[in-house]
């Protein structure tokens, strides 16, 4: 929707139709209503936004906190077995029996079952089974002890021997240090035994609990979206779920561990976010209720204000009819009982004022005489002072004549040209110089003065300023800052260029000075000395914008300093209508 559009919906929902005026109470109920609705609206986005924010990320601590436990549930296990291993390898008798034939069997398979301990509280899971349930040893040549948890009778025993002999064979034939094979109950770990010089003596077959493992796991089962997987290099040997599901797009947890094992444990993101829904549907009902109960208590605040607005409203049209005798009762808002109390008086003065209108009329046009007389013709002022100019030519007095020259000079650019906001700078120093001249001509020594041009005067002369820019800021310092000292003193301005955007003016006097805190630029709070630097600062900020005005530097017995900035206009940016609008927002 086009931005105009959206702005006139909003206006006229707010106000009414253009062409039918809607109540004040209809205007305030809205704006208090639309107000109400978008402060708690804004406030409950960022509540909901925080708490599921909170909630998701302590969601998904917790649930990587499964993930991570489970694995490490495993990884002891796996550490266990590595353990066992190392003490089979290390074993004296089991040692002998891997290396020579003449060692007795039955020796070796009891030394198994004391290095192996298949009843110890490590080999046992939560659900009291073992991890390990079966470990075989064969030699070289194929001959086999074993250790078994469970009792076996002499088949099954036969049968596992078998069993497990094939399955040596198979992984003698392999080129993995680790092999396995998974059953319907059994996972088979088949591994090699080294001696001191790492030569192989032997294999090592474990048969491992499966269900004890998936037991392991089984927090996750009970999870949607959720798998685990046991994995040789990419081949998964135990788990629920791809492992491409696991590896993208999930909260994993991944452990690399003993007998080149890779634990994988995850769970979709979904999972975590699906748990919100009644959370948010909570949030969001109370949301509603505290929109509607503070959109009722808008509608309720805007008729208790209103009312006396409304009741003001009816007595205005009363008076607008002639009936000057009503009048309006105490109000608890200190705002509208001065309104109350002013509506009294001005109904109770307006019948004096209609019987005394001859009266107001007869004063009124004598002050406007008073005024009229009071005026003094510009014109009228620069025609007599050339007349006397002349008659000082005529009659060879130069010195009066040059002084009324300048005078007439200095009336001409200060009265005329009032509509002209902008002047040539050399035409504004030129007011400046005439005002100079004169009050050096009228104290001599006493008030000299200097003016400088940094880089010549001409390469100002295409540049314009506000006409009186600078002109009342040196009369200043003659009226306030050397006409009080003692003794001789001297005027230094010095015109400036800043980089090709800024005209520095400084104005500098050894004058009396004064003290700079105590200027303020609130203008019923400045002396009289003061005004003209106000009105300077305040008519160059207007036309030029905030960044531009005067800075003064002072202090007593020092002198002062006024520092002038004005933006460098030239006459041709002038004529192509530059508005000199800063990147602040300021005009130029």
């Amino acid at each position: 929707m086009p931005k105009n559009r959206t702005k006139d919906l909003l206006e006229q929902f707010l106000w009414g139709s253009k062409k039918k005026h809607s109540s004040l109470r209809q205007q305030v109920t809205r704006i208090i209503v639309v107000c109400c609705i978008s402060a708690v609206t804004i406030q409950a986005i960022v509540m909901l936004t925080m708490i599921l924010n909170q909630y998701v990320s302590q969601e998904k601590e917790d649930t990587l906190y499964i993930l991570e436990s489970a694995n490490t549930r495993m990884d002891n296990t796996i550490q266990y077995l590595e353990e066992m291993t190392l003490s089979i390898q290390h074993n004296i008798g089991v040692k002998k029996f891997l290396t020579t034939h003449l060692y007795s069997a039955e020796s070796a398979a009891e030394q198994l079952k004391t290095v192996t301990n298949l009843f110890s509280e490590r080999n046992r899971l939560d659900t009291q089974e073992p991890f390990v349930e079966k470990v075989y040893l064969f030699q070289e040549s194929g001959r086999a002890i074993y250790n078994l948890y469970y009792p076996a009778t002499v088949s099954e025993i036969e049968r596992d021997e078998h069993k497990f002999s094939k399955m040596n064979q198979r992984f003698l034939e392999q080129t993995r240090a680790f092999y396995y094979e998974l059953e319907e109950n059994y996972v088979n770990l088949c591994l090699k035994l080294y001696n001191e010089d790492m030569d192989s003596v032997g294999t090592c077959i474990f048969a491992l609990n499966r269900a004890g493992i998936e037991d392991i796991y089984s927090n996750l089962d009970k999870m949607k979206q959720c798998g685990w997987a046991i994995c040789q290099e990419e081949e998964v040997i135990l788990g629920r779920g791809s492992l491409e599901m696991l590896k993208k797009g999930s909260l994993e947890h991944t452990m690399k561990t003993g007998f080149g094992l890779t634990l994988y444990a995850a769970i979709s993101p979904w999972q975590v976010y699906s748990s919100l829904g009644t959370t948010m549907l909570i949030l969001v009902v109370i949301s509603a209720a505290i929109i509607f109960l503070v959109s009722l208590l808008g509608y309720i605040l805007a008729r208790y204000f209103v009312h006396p607005l409304e009741t003001i409203a009816e007595k205005i049209k009363l008076v607008g009819k002639g009936n000057f005798d009503t009048k309006l009762g105490e109000y608890r808002a200190e705002e509208l009982n001065n309104i109350s109390e002013k509506f009294n008086e001005m109904t109770g003065y307006i019948n004096m004022l209609v019987t005394e209108v001859y009266e107001t009329q007869l004063i009124a046009t004598q002050a406007q005489i008073k005024y009229l007389q009071a005026q003094m013709n510009p014109h009228f002022l620069f025609n007599v002072l050339s007349m006397i100019e002349m008659k000082a030519a005529v009659n060879g007095d130069g010195e009066v004549r040059e002084m009324l020259f300048k005078l007439s000079k200095l009336y001409q650019g200060k009265i005329f040209r009032k509509d002209q906001h902008f002047i040539r700078l050399e035409e504004e120093m030129e007011i400046v110089d005439f005002y100079l001249s004169l009050q050096n001509s009228r104290f001599g020594d006493k008030i000299t003065y200097s003016i400088e041009y940094e880089g010549g005067q001409e390469d100002y002369r295409q540049f314009l300023v506000p006409r009186l820019s600078i002109e009342p800021s040196v009369e200043n310092a003659v009226c306030h800052g050397l006409e009080p000292k003692e003794g001789n003193g001297h005027i230094h301005i010095r015109v400036a260029i800043q980089d090709k955007k800024e005209l520095s003016i400084s104005i500098r006097d050894n004058g009396v000075g004064f003290e700079t805190s105590s200027l303020s630029y609130h203008r019923e709070d400045i002396g009289h000395s003061h005004v003209g630097i106000y009105n300077t600062d305040r008519m160059i900020k207007n036309l030029c914008g905030e960044a531009f005005g005067l800075s003064i530097f002072s202090s007593p017995g020092e002198g002062t300093q006024v520092l002038i900035k004005l933006p460098a206009k030239t006459q041709e940016e002038e004529k192509e209508g530059s508005s000199y609008v800063e990147s602040d927002g300021s005009r130029r």
